[in-house]
């Protein structure tokens, strides 16, 4: 059953490193995608996440063994984890188990905003500071609630 509330992008996940907060805009809109679509289309959702998570963990791999960035072990590990998942949740898929495609886009719901807080966020300003010398700045919205 699709889930209508899909996945949305939040202010929060905003790391100042541009790359990888257009990088993760891209996996927002794939996890949507993979709660949203109709079952007919969840092969091609689920294609189109894991080329995305496939270059996406590929690429912060990579800048994390580049740079020599010391939390890289329990990152890479993570992100190792998610791409088995993604193998099995294929294997499912082939067999017709859309639900098991659902429970797994759920899970990456409640994985990703712990993951960029803990994770990618130290990741973000290590490569920030490798490049240019200083933290990342960013600039939150705040929302005003009326009285």
């Amino acid at each position: 059953m699709r889930d209508l509330e899909g996945f949305a992008w939040h202010d929060d996940y905003a790391l100042g490193h541009q790359t990888m907060d257009e990088t993760h805009h891209e996996f927002v809109s794939c996890v949507h995608t993979l709660l949203t679509a109709e079952d007919a289309d969840l092969g091609d959702a689920l294609a189109a996440f894991a080329g995305h998570a496939h270059s996406h963990f590929g690429d912060e791999d990579a800048s994390m063994r580049e740079t020599a960035y010391r939390s890289a072990g329990c990152h890479i590990d993570e992100h190792a984890a998610v791409l088995r998942s993604l193998d099995e949740v294929r294997a499912m898929l082939a067999q017709g188990r859309t639900d098991v495609v659902r429970s797994f886009a759920r899970a990456l719901v409640d994985w990703f905003p712990e993951h960029v807080r803990v994770m990618d966020q130290g990741l973000a300003r290590w490569l920030i500071q490798q490049k240019l010398g200083a933290s990342p700045v960013v600039i939150r919205r705040q929302l005003r609630v009326a009285a």
